[in-house]
C-alpha cells in the first residue's frame, strides 16, 4: 500500500524538481525593477525569519536596559536609546557624509512649509525652505531651485546656514525652526520680501525607525526578488544609513515685510545620517506625506535604489486613536506605473496595508514646485501639495517626487 503512494510523491516531487529548475527567469521590468523569480519564496522565507528575529532582539535590548535601570521607559520620558539618535552625527572624514534634518507641513487650506538641511562635509549644506501662509503667495528660500549652500565660519558644525537654524530642543519631542533672511515669491521671482520664522516643531507620534521598525514582511518581499551574492550584501551594509521619522505639529509665528502671521499645522519630522549619501545611485523615489482630517497622518511611498533595492516599499500608519504607529506591510504603488518618465500624474489612487487593515488612497494634485540637490543638480525634486482622501476621509498631502537628474542630463546632452 505504501509503495504506489511513495512512488506516487516521488513522481509529483520530481515534476516540481524538474519545473522549478527550468522556470524562465524574468528580467526586470524596465530594465530597472526585478521581478520575483524561481528562488523568491526561499529567499523570502530566509530573510522574513531574519527580520523577524533582528526586530525581537531590539524589542528585548530595549525592554532589558529599562529593567537595568539604563534607560526610561520611552513613555513619560524618552529611551536612551532614542535620544541618542537625536545627536549630531560626526560627518568625519568620509566624502559623502551626510546628517540631515528635514520638515513637511501643511494645513487643507492650503498653508504649508517645507524645510530641509543637510550637513556634508567641507561645511556644505544642502538646504531650502518654502513657505505659505494665509492666502500668500508661495515663498521660496534665494537660492531655489538650487539647494547647494556653504556655511559661514559661525555655521560650521551646526543646522545653520543662510538665514535657516534648525535646533534640537528635547530629543524626540521638540525642534525649533528659524530662518531670518529674504525670500522670493514664486510669481515673481526677482522680488525679494523679509521674512522671519519663530516655529517649534513638536511631536504627536513616538518615531518610527527604518533599521527597527519597518515591516519584516515587506523588506523580506523586496529583498527576496533582489540578486544576492556576497558582494551585494557587502553593497547593502556600505550603503546603510539611519533613518527615522516622527509626526507632529508644528506652530509659531511668521513676519513677511512686517506683517505677523500665526501658524499651526500637522508637520512631519525626518532625520537621516551616515558615511555614505550618494544622489547618484538613486534611480527615484515617490514619498506621500498625508495628514487627515480625523488625525490620522501617515508616510506611504516607493524607492528605487537599484545597486541594493530596484524597489522598496517604505512608510507607517499613525492612527490617533491609541497612538499607534503601525508599519506598511504591503503597497500596489509600483514606481513604473507612476511617471517613471517624469510625466507625474495629478490624478492617481493607490492601496496599502497596515495593522491590519486596508486603506485606499485617492490623490489630487492642486499645485507644485520644483528644486535639485547637489552641486551638479545630480537629483531633481518635484514637491505636489496635494488634496487626498483616504478611506472616505478627507485630508492634504505633500508628495515629493525624486528623479535621478545625471541620467536626464546625460540624456539631454546626446
Amino acid at each position: 500500500m505504501l509503495n504506489p503512494i511513495l512512488s506516487l510523491l516521488l513522481s509529483g516531487g520530481l515534476v516540481l524538481f524538474f519545473r522549478f529548475l527550468n522556470k524562465k527567469h524574468k528580467p526586470p521590468i524596465l530594465g530597472i525593477y526585478q521581478q520575483a523569480n524561481k528562488t523568491y519564496w526561499i529567499k523570502f522565507i530566509v530573510m522574513y525569519i531574519f527580520l523577524r528575529v533582528k526586530q525581537l532582539i531590539n524589542y528585548l535590548k530595549r525592554l532589558l536596559a529599562v529593567e537595568r535601570g539604563e534607560s526610561d521607559d520611552g513613555t513619560v520620558h524618552v529611551h536612551s536609546y532614542d535620544a541618542n539618535l537625536e545627536e549630531k552625527y560626526n560627518l568625519g572624514e568620509y566624502s559623502k557624509s551626510i546628517d540631515g534634518v528635514y520638515f513637511n507641513g501643511m494645513t487643507k487650506h492650503g498653508d504649508a512649509i517645507i524645510c530641509g538641511l543637510a550637513r556634508r562635509p567641507n561645511n556644505v549644506c544642502d538646504a531650502f525652505l518654502y513657505l505659505k501662509v494665509k492666502g500668500q503667495d508661495l515663498l521660496l528660500s534665494p537660492s531655489l531651485p538650487d539647494t547647494h549652500l556653504d556655511q559661514s565660519r559661525s555655521e560650521q558644525n551646526q543646522y545653520s546656514v543662510r538665514g535657516i537654524s534648525v535646533n534640537n530642543f528635547i530629543p524626540m519631542r521638540t525642534w525649533v525652526v528659524s530662518y531670518k533672511g529674504e525670500m522670493k515669491p514664486r510669481n515673481d521671482p526677482d522680488k525679494r520680501v523679509k521674512v522671519e520664522t519663530h516655529l517649534t516643531w513638536s511631536a504627536n507620534f513616538g518615531p518610527f525607525e527604518y533599521n527597527t521598525h519597518m515591516s519584516p514582511r515587506s523588506v523580506a518581499d523586496d529583498l527576496a526578488r533582489e540578486q544576492w551574492s556576497s558582494d551585494y550584501f557587502k553593497l547593502v551594509k556600505q550603503l546603510h544609513q539611519t533613518h527615522y521619522e516622527q509626526m507632529g505639529f508644528i506652530t509659531g509665528s511668521v513676519s513677511i515685510d512686517g506683517k505677523a502671521y500665526e501658524v499651526n499645522m500637522p508637520c512631519v519630522r525626518d532625520r537621516s545620517f551616515g558615511p555614505l549619501r550618494e544622489w547618484k545611485n538613486f534611480h527615484r523615489y515617490v514619498y506621500h506625506f498625508i495628514f487627515l482630517e480625523n488625525g490620522d497622518c501617515m508616510a506611504v511611498g516607493s524607492v528605487s535604489q537599484p545597486t541594493i533595492m530596484s524597489h522598496l516599499t517604505i512608510g507607517y500608519f499613525c492612527r490617533k486613536s491609541d497612538q499607534a504607529v503601525l508599519p506598511i506591510d504591503s503597497s500596489d504603488f509600483y514606481l513604473y506605473q507612476h511617471g517613471e518618465h517624469q510625466i507625474l500624474p495629478k490624478d492617481y489612487a493607490f492601496t496599502f496595508k497596515a495593522g491590519g487593515e486596508s486603506y485606499v488612497v485617492q490623490v489630487l494634485v492642486n499645485d507644485e514646485d520644483t528644486f535639485y540637490i547637489g552641486k551638479e543638480r545630480e537629483s531633481k525634486f518635484y514637491e505636489r501639495w496635494s488634496s487626498v482622501e483616504v478611506n472616505g476621509v478627507k485630508g492634504c498631502a505633500c508628495v515629493e517626487w525624486q528623479y535621478n537628474n545625471v541620467n536626464t542630463q546625460k540624456l539631454n546632452t546626446k
